[in-house]
């Protein structure tokens, strides 16, 4: 009885399928790709102290020549290391899991290292497969570059808005400075026009008057005044004609480095009114009188 009891538990064991056969071979591939991971990491290990004493320009043709890898490979398993060091693959608290094979460690690379572990966690990683991991990394790296674009666009957009901002500023500040000035010309207007008013009632009555002598005061008096007020508005004029050419100046040398020909173009039209200004005769026929005169 014990016999065929054995027996018919040795037949079920040892019995044969197709599912059996896979299990085994996928539980020796991973354990295979376990002892790669830990084989590439000490590669990784070594290749870092070898370019460490090798002088700049060796390192390629010693792989090459000492090992059969390309720099590519090398810089893989060197990354591996960097990553997976063998500390981590050994201590209980590793960070990675210690139970990663080689397949997964790689495809792992994709997750930044600080995430690495929660990742892990929060996806199982245990239960899925190659193609399945691979997924799930490109989902997060693409979530990641869209989140990292967003951020970009969105600071970009705030530089935009405080760089308009700033400019809209100086625009309003410049507007602010201009009804200034022009308050400034209609207020030396106003006053012009108010002064020559009361000389001119003044004119009319001294003529009414019956004081010759007063009226040829008055007349010179007036005269006078009219003179004394158009120089002072002549100087006015002349001290904003000397602060608009120097602005037209300011503006013109901070516009030149980025648009050449508009500040050729207005150069020359300042240039071209001060030349026409210099050469108006008129200036020559107002001064020969006085000249004359002395």
């Amino acid at each position: 009885m014990t016999d065929t009891a054995t027996d018919t538990i040795t037949d079920v064991i040892s019995e044969r399928t197709t599912h059996v056969i896979a299990a085994e071979i996928n539980m020796i591939k991973y354990q295979t790709e376990k002892i790669y991971l830990a084989a590439a990491v000490e590669i990784g290990r070594r290749l870092t102290e070898a370019k460490a004493l090798l002088n700049y320009g060796e390192w390629g043709k010693w792989l090459e020549e000492s090992v059969d890898f390309s720099q590519s490979r090398a810089n893989k398993l060197m990354r591996i290391f960097k990553e997976y060091g063998a500390e981590q693959l050994t201590s209980s608290n590793s960070d990675p899991d210690p139970n990663l094979n080689y397949s997964q460690a790689v495809l792992l690379l994709g997750i930044p290292k600080e995430e690495r572990a929660q990742f892990i966690i929060d996806m199982d990683i245990e239960g899925m497969t190659k193609q399945e991991l691979r997924q799930a990394v490109n989902e997060r790296t693409q979530t990641r570059q869209e989140k990292d674009r967003a951020s970009q666009e969105n600071a970009d957009l705030q530089k935009t808005v405080k760089d308009q901002s700033g400019i809209i500023t100086e625009l309003t500040a410049e507007l602010a400075n201009l009804k200034v000035q022009l308050e400034n010309v209609k207020t030396s207007k106003a006053e012009l026009d108010k002064t020559a008013r009361e000389l001119k009632d003044s004119l009319e009555s001294l003529q009414q008057s019956s004081s010759a002598k007063g009226y040829e005061r008055m007349k010179t008096n007036f005269i006078n005044t009219s003179l004394k007020v158009r120089a002072n508005h002549i100087a006015f004029l002349c001290e904003n004609l000397d602060k608009t050419i120097k602005e037209v100046k300011h503006e013109l040398l901070q516009i030149a480095p980025n648009d050449k020909e508009t500040y050729i173009t207005y150069k020359n039209k300042v240039y071209d009114h001060l030349n026409v200004w210099l050469k108006d005769e008129t200036w020559s026929r107002q001064a020969r009188p006085g000249e004359d005169a002395q």
